[in-house]
């Protein structure tokens, strides 16, 4: 009898259902009495789904009867804190899921009871920080999602179990990779260092849209088959710290500063896609023969004066536009290049530039010395007082330490003998220093507005499109605010305008009663003169009776 007034009671406040061992909740009234009286009337649950219920709060004793339970759905709520013990009955948790939600912290000791818990997601919520000693007792986790968080640490490598991870869009500056992982997403955050031990099993590494300066790291992680170092700060490149990698295939470092990309001849066997595009790169004819071997490649939007390809190459896909092409080095190279295989092309060229197969090309002897003389003059000092211009372009200054490096290797042009030159590149290197700390400043305010963003997008519960610009995103929010002001103002209106019913209602209600108290005390006026009436006509007949009795024969 018990059991069924608790699975009556229940079942008033929640449309609960049970199928093989599952059970989900469809109401949006959850209290920490209701669920654990539920948990204790179905005692083979195993499977437990609040996804969407509005939860704001979670019970230490919320769980006490949770001992079957394996995997515990938590999604879209507002929780914003989780009791140290509240998964203290939870032993055989396998998958917990907590995305999105308003979580800020994690107390410590919440894991310590969840020997067997292999997937773990608390992406989009607000944690600014993961203890060391949080996942101390979890040595079956395998799968960490904490992407679209506030995160500044977390350090990875003590959890060794791991396989997947995900900390993308959060704001750490340093990374830790454990020694098992075998892909890591940690794209779109602030990190300038990475360290860890030597990891065979990694083969897949997410680090586009963060401050990397260097590629020493990468000696640690020999497996690897696809690295994305997009959008961060490189500026050279050498085979030393590919020389381990035997497996890697696709190799992306796009919208870095790169004026130095050399293998010298000793090509990674197994690349097959490079992405080079959006860098300052000059000169890569020491990269020829991993060029040749590669199926993809991307140089766009650099300051390439001449490449080389055998007639053996391998590439079937290739972009050129917006270089610095010098044009008896596009001709050489279209000779054993079919001009299908290249992907794009130039519409516009600079003074003393043609357009010669869709590029832009310019005709020198000395191409690499008429460049360092172009930009020279470009940035000099004289130059820009001579035309009344401001600063050099960040381009410009980086297109010279391009020549600067080439010059220096090849021994083209001694600049120690000559005077002006060296005191120009010396300018040049202080102007990009300036500069490249003034990015820096940008870069973390920019970072600091995406941060907000995001933060505004959890707490509207919008969804983060994470391919679309960050603009974008923040025109959701400015939309859905305008979406809301204009319903709170249309609820307003509304309620406005029942409440002026509701007041006419009153008011005519009010006289109605008034007209009804009146008609009261009509009736009631008219009750008394009755009574006095039926009093008279009772004398009337006594007398009349008495009238009666003395006349009647005896």
């Amino acid at each position: 009898m018990c059991w069924l007034r608790a699975v009556s009671l229940i079942s008033m406040i929640f449309s609960a259902s049970t199928y093989g061992g599952q059970l989900s909740y469809k109401s949006m009234h959850l209290t920490p009495f209701t669920l654990s009286a539920l948990l204790a009337s179905f005692h083979k649950v195993e499977v437990l789904n609040l996804n969407g219920l509005q939860i704001e709060e979670i019970d230490t004793n919320a769980f006490a009867y949770a001992h079957t339970i394996q995997k515990l759905y938590m999604r879209f709520n507002v929780i914003r804190y989780l009791p140290p013990h509240v998964f203290q009955n939870v032993p055989l948790l396998t998958v917990l899921m907590l995305d999105r939600n308003d979580l800020s912290s994690l107390p410590p000791g919440i894991f310590h009871n969840t020997p067997k818990l292999t997937m773990l997601s608390m992406s989009n919520n607000n944690l600014e920080r993961i203890e060391d000693d949080t996942f101390q007792a979890t040595t079956s986790l395998q799968n960490l999602q904490l992407s679209s968080n506030r995160l500044t640490h977390v350090d990875l490598a003590l959890i060794p179990s791991l396989f997947h991870v995900n900390v993308s869009y959060n704001l750490l500056s340093t990374l830790a990779i454990p020694i098992a992982v075998e892909e890591l997403d940690a794209s779109h955050n602030s990190i300038n260092v990475v360290r860890g031990p030597v990891n065979v099993e990694l083969t897949i590494l997410k680090l586009q849209h963060n401050n990397l300066t260097d590629t020493a790291w990468l000696l640690n992680y020999p497996g690897l088959t696809d690295v994305d170092l997009s959008y961060n700060q490189l500026e050279i490149i050498t085979i030393h710290h590919f020389v381990t990698m035997q497996r890697l295939e696709r190799l992306h470092v796009s919208n870095n500063r790169l004026v130095a990309f050399d293998l010298y001849g000793r090509p990674i066997p197994t690349l097959k896609v490079l992405d080079l595009s959006h860098n300052h790169l000059m000169w890569v004819e020491h990269n020829q023969a991993q060029f040749d071997k590669l199926q993809y490649l991307y140089l766009d939007h650099n300051s390439i004066v001449t490449l080389k390809l055998s007639t053996s190459h391998t590439i079937k896909n290739l972009t050129l536009s917006h270089n610095d092409w010098d044009c008896n080095s596009l001709r050489a190279l279209f000779r054993n290049v079919a001009r299908p295989v290249v992907d794009d092309a130039d519409q516009y060229c600079k003074i003393d530039y043609h357009l010669e197969h869709g590029l832009c090309c310019k005709e020198s002897d000395k191409p690499y010395l008429d460049r360092l003389l172009q930009y020279i003059a470009m940035t000099s000092v004289v130059e820009k007082q001579r035309k009344n211009e401001p600063c050099s372009a960040t381009d410009a200054i980086n297109s010279a330490q391009s020549l600067y490096h080439y010059i220096t290797q090849q021994a083209v042009v001694s600049l120690q003998g000559n005077e002006q030159l060296e005191a120009e590149v010396n300018e040049l290197r202080a102007e990009v220093q300036q500069l490249t700390n003034e990015q820096i400043q940008q870069e973390q305010l920019l970072q600091g507005l995406h941060a907000e963003i995001d933060t505004n997008l959890r707490r509207f519960r919008l969804s983060k499109d994470e391919l679309a610009r960050p603009s974008e995103n923040l025109n959701k929010v400015f939309t859905h605010l305008k979406e809301r002001h204009a319903f709170k103002l249309r609820e307003t209106q509304a309620r406005r305008t029942e409440a002026d019913a509701k007041q006419k209602e009153t008011e005519h209600l009010e006289q109605e009663n008034i007209a009804l108290e009146r008609q009261l005390d009509n009736k009631n006026t008219m009750q008394i003169l009755l009574r006095q009436l039926t009093l008279l006509k009772r004398q009337q007949i006594k007398q009349l009776l008495a009238k009666l009795s003395k006349h009647r024969p005896i």
